[in-house]
């Protein structure tokens, strides 16, 4: 069929002459007639022209539109395609770009951060997680050629993190105060009583040695105390989230939600004493 309407476009016009010449021919024939009959002559002759030019003539047209239309087709597939493929390249470029703006906002937090004016903040990037069901740590990358010693304070914009329990020439253990053998003193913001914030293993942590008749109500926020020696004044540990009689006895049961999100720690602040200066010299403890 193909090769049949190319023939028609190629010789239209040869076709286009010959039924011109048949009209001519019939309208010779007609002229012997008589004047109604080469009336009616013309008019069939003309009708069956004007019916085969137009056969002849549509096929041609609809096959040059059709290929007119396959052609653009193929050119937007063709786009469609190049815009897939630069799509696809550009999109790790976008991930990556999202993943530097959120890195760059959390390094902004860190850097608005007001320490203890007897502390000097070290920037670290955590590098591993030791955590599990007996513990809950993890690993900085930064250590005694740092200026790292054993109980520096880690903290993150939301508040307190834990403190640095090894350090090695490179590279810190951080015992964070969701752990079993944390032990942080703090104190109720609002109404001054103090108490030690232990943790649990768990989401949680526990007050210990609250006073049964202690002021303390459910929100109330719970900072450093800055007893102890480690962790300076007004770290910001959480808010009392629920309390308990307790058993018999002086004190009562206390639960503290951290404000720190620890599942999502990617950098933090070591505070570092400033009479202590960087030196490959500190030992850390046994």
């Amino acid at each position: 069929m193909t090769a049949l309407l190319g023939i028609f476009r190629e010789f239209r016009h040869a076709i286009s002459v010959f039924l011109t010449l048949v009209v001519a021919l019939f309208l010779l024939l007609m002229a012997r007639g008589t004047v109604g009959d080469r009336h009616g002559m013309h008019e069939s002759v003309l009708q069956l022209a004007g019916t085969a030019q137009s056969f002849l003539t549509r096929p041609v047209s609809t096959i040059e539109g059709f290929q007119a239309r396959l052609s653009e087709l193929a050119r937007l597939d063709r786009e469609n395609r190049q815009y897939k493929a630069e799509l696809e390249r550009l999109r790790p470029l976008g991930v990556r770009l999202d993943e530097l703006e959120k890195e760059n906002h959390r390094l902004k937090s860190l850097l608005q951060m007001r320490p203890d004016p007897d502390f000097q903040p070290l920037a670290v990037r955590v590098v591993g997680d030791s955590s599990s069901a007996f513990a809950r740590s993890f690993i900085v990358n930064a250590g005694r050629q740092d200026g790292v010693i054993v109980n520096a304070p880690v903290t993150v914009p939301s508040g307190l993190v834990g403190r640095v329990v090894r350090a090695s020439a490179n590279a810190s253990l951080v015992l964070s105060m969701l752990d079993l053998n944390s032990r942080v003193p703090i104190l109720i913001q609002r109404s001054r009583v103090k108490a030690v914030c232990a943790g649990q293993n768990d989401t949680q942590m526990t007050l210990e040695y609250l006073p049964k008749d202690a002021d303390v109500v459910v929100g109330d926020v719970v900072v450093t105390s800055g007893t102890g020696g480690i962790f300076p004044k007004g770290l910001v540990v959480g808010k009392v989230v629920s309390l308990e009689p307790g058993d018999e006895g002086l004190f009562r049961e206390a639960m503290v939600q951290p404000t720190v999100d620890f599942g999502r720690i990617e950098e933090a602040h070591l505070l570092l004493p400033r009479a202590v200066k960087p030196t490959a010299d500190n030992k850390p403890l046994p």
